[in-house]
């Protein structure tokens, strides 16, 4: 497996949060995706594969060399016959509907016509060397960059402030901290980022939470749930499972390298 990431610099990471490479080559069973509440532009070089998502695990083909993932329910998984070659670019979650409001459909959706550029920047980018491919995602991310509007400012100051406490913080709190009520925090938060700001900081809460027992193996989930305000192990478990989409036990005994590219 190869996996390389890289992070924009200001200012294109006003808009963008991060874009990365994977390729797998014969990698048998179905690959585990999280949803981190950020949409993608996925560039996927076979344009062969199968999405599988919910309780349930419907099936989806999966046959655009552009695509975005819309309006699933976790847990996800992503299964190809032989080799998996994506590219990635991550938008900043107040940046969701700035790209992706057009996107009406539910499912893998096809967004190549969406932006300008995005089909031949495909089809360079699985010709480009290992060393050209993030600069030559940095120049369409140059592109396309737009000023923050005062709604879209609002909201990353939230994420922002979601993210510095890990997912600790409450909407009350953040209702007191920005002077607005919770219900227009929750109107404006669902309006740019295209998800509930309550699931959001869940999605945060646990994301942390994974990214730190992924590091310390010794620490035990039980522990680990405490440190992250959780008292009743339900309650625990029920967020694991909403952005995981399976228990915790089962989640960290099949952790997927795939999922360790951000440590």
């Amino acid at each position: 497996m190869i996996i390389a990431n890289h992070h924009p610099q200001p200012p294109l990471d006003a808009l963008f949060r991060e874009c990365y490479y994977i390729h797998m080559v014969e990698r048998s069973g179905r690959i585990p995706i999280i949803d981190d509440c950020c949409y993608d532009f996925v560039f996927f070089k076979e344009a062969d594969g199968y999405f599988y998502y919910g309780p349930d695990q419907q099936a989806q083909p999966i046959g655009s060399t552009i695509f975005t993932i819309h309006q699933l329910q976790p847990p996800y998984r992503i299964e190809a016959a032989k080799s998996l070659t994506f590219f990635t670019i991550k938008v900043q979650p107040w940046a969701n509907a700035h790209f992706f409001s057009e996107v009406r459909t539910s499912g893998i959706v096809d967004v190549s016509r969406l932006h300008p550029g995005l089909i031949p920047f495909c089809q360079d980018i699985f010709n480009a060397r290992e060393e050209e491919r993030f600069a030559m995602a940095e120049a369409w991310m140059q592109q396309v960059l737009a000023k923050l509007t005062p709604s879209m400012e609002l909201v990353r100051a939230i994420c922002e402030t979601i993210y510095e406490k890990r997912g600790m913080v409450t909407v009350n709190e953040l209702s007191e901290q920005f002077q607005r009520s919770r219900q227009y925090l929750g109107k404006v938060f669902k309006k740019e980022v295209l998800y509930s700001l309550k699931k959001f900081i869940i999605t945060v809460r646990i994301l942390d939470l994974v990214k730190y027992k992924a590091k310390h193996a010794e620490v035990s989930l039980t522990e680990l749930s405490y440190d992250y305000g959780y008292f009743d192990q339900s309650h625990f478990i029920n967020d694991f499972k909403k952005v995981c989409g399976v228990a915790p036990m089962e989640f960290f005994n099949n952790l997927p390298e795939f999922l360790l590219r951000h440590q």
